[in-house]
């Protein structure tokens, strides 16, 4: 996909707003501007019929021509109305999808949270999760996750298949900047690789801004609106243990 068509539909509803308020307005003009030469044609007919009055269907017979332009610009306009209807609804579909998805997660990994850490942990997580989000709602921001808000948490060695990269982390911090992938996919439609390994905490590679993910795609190609992530525990050969993370194949910006 290219970055001009990708670019193009983000920018579809802005465009076909512009284009229904051209539309509107030329549909007025055009009107007026066919009057006159309506009410020609209407005198000339009346003249031929020797008439001072013709029926609807005459009327419509002798001026239909006219107004071509005017009933054009009008079905273009409607056109562009329903057109953006569609999307919004389809807009509104994906963000619904996208955080049901999340809630499930977000309701397993505290499931799986207390098993592990217990009911205290979990307590404590939040308590920082709810001063750190009174900090973010001051600022009318938000804060993406940091080692700082849970420094009890066990360190965990990570492999991202994407990137390439060995990294050490929380597995809270993990699941967070997975969770702002998704929310620039749901908001803004795409999220560049370098943007999630910063999520991440740690450093892009090249040429990283160039490639990502992007929810037209994600939905055109494999009708998902949601980018899953596979968090597995694996064992290397010299017995070292890493959690690899996999997801869908990056989708090159051009």
């Amino acid at each position: 996909m290219s970055k001009f068509s990708t670019g193009l539909r983000r920018s579809s509803p802005t465009i076909l707003t512009a284009l229904g308020i051209v539309g509107v307005v030329g549909t007025a003009v055009m009107a007026v501007r066919a009057t006159p030469k309506a009410l020609k044609l209407i005198k000339a007919k009346k003249d031929e019929l020797e008439t001072d009055k013709l029926t609807p269907m005459e009327l419509v017979q002798t001026t239909w021509r006219c107004y071509v332009p005017s009933v054009l610009i009008g079905v273009g306009t409607i056109t562009c109305i329903i057109g953006i209807g569609v999307m919004d609804k389809r807009n509104q579909a994906a963000l619904t999808s996208a955080y049901a998805m999340l809630n499930e997660s977000y309701k397993q990994y505290r499931q799986a949270a207390k098993k592990v850490y217990g009911e205290d942990a979990d307590n404590k997580i939040h308590a920082e999760m709810a001063k750190d989000a009174k900090v973010a709602s001051e600022d009318w921001g938000y804060q993406v996750y940091n080692m700082d808000m849970d420094p009890e948490s066990e360190q965990l060695l990570f492999y991202d298949l994407a990137s390439k990269k060995y990294f050490t982390t929380t597995m809270a911090a993990v699941l967070n900047a997975q969770y702002h992938v998704n929310r620039n996919l749901a908001l803004r439609g795409d999220c560049s690789l370098n943007e999630y390994l910063s999520f991440l905490g740690i450093d892009g590679i090249d040429k990283g801004d160039e490639m990502g993910w992007d929810i037209s795609y994600m939905v055109e190609e494999m009708n998902c609106y949601w980018l899953d992530f596979d968090n597995q525990k694996t064992i290397l050969e010299d017995g070292l243990e890493c959690i690899t993370i996999d997801t869908m194949a990056l989708n090159k910006f051009e």
